[in-house]
């Protein structure tokens, strides 16, 4: 099996609530996300894109789209929190119009990392791709990964 790997990275906040520690107040990171995909036929066999998994630009918009352009300098925050706090920061960020990632579950790195998972599946399927990997970095040193046939959930 070949595989194709492209490297994304963003911007975003977010807090941990009810963490007993520094990540339950707001704060942000650098994300680094590599998705690794292969082909569900044969490498491509003519055309323009003749021997490859998949064009790189069409991996790079299938990310952007799904990832990159919702998360990059967004807030993310929990829509299910019982969080006072998220609940107030949803609030303003909508009467304000600020840019918010919303997700249906605590947005730690390995939330984020299964929820970019399942939703590149999605789309990945209709281009003839698995998604064989997701890794992201929340820092520089530390990062979670969910890998195709590997599910926890």
């Amino acid at each position: 099996m070949t595989t194709v790997t492209k490297e994304f990275s963003f911007d975003c906040a977010h807090l941990l609530s009810g963490y007993d520690g520094l990540c339950k107040n707001v704060h942000g990171h650098t994300y680094k996300l590599f998705v690794t995909v292969s082909a569900t036929e044969d490498l491509q066999e003519s055309g323009s894109s003749e021997g490859m998994v998949v064009d790189f630009a069409i991996l790079k918009k299938l990310v952007t789209e799904e990832i990159t352009s919702k998360f990059d300098h967004a807030l993310v925050l929990n829509v299910n929190a019982e969080s006072e706090l998220e609940q107030e920061l949803l609030a303003l960020g909508d009467k304000y119009g600020l840019r918010l990632a919303k997700m249906e579950r605590r947005s730690t790195c390995e939330h984020m990392a299964q929820d970019f998972f399942e939703v590149l599946t999605d789309r990945c399927l209709k281009y003839g791709l698995r998604v064989e990997t997701v890794r992201l970095y929340e820092t520089p040193t530390s990062y979670a990964e969910v890998q195709y046939g590997i599910s926890d959930r």
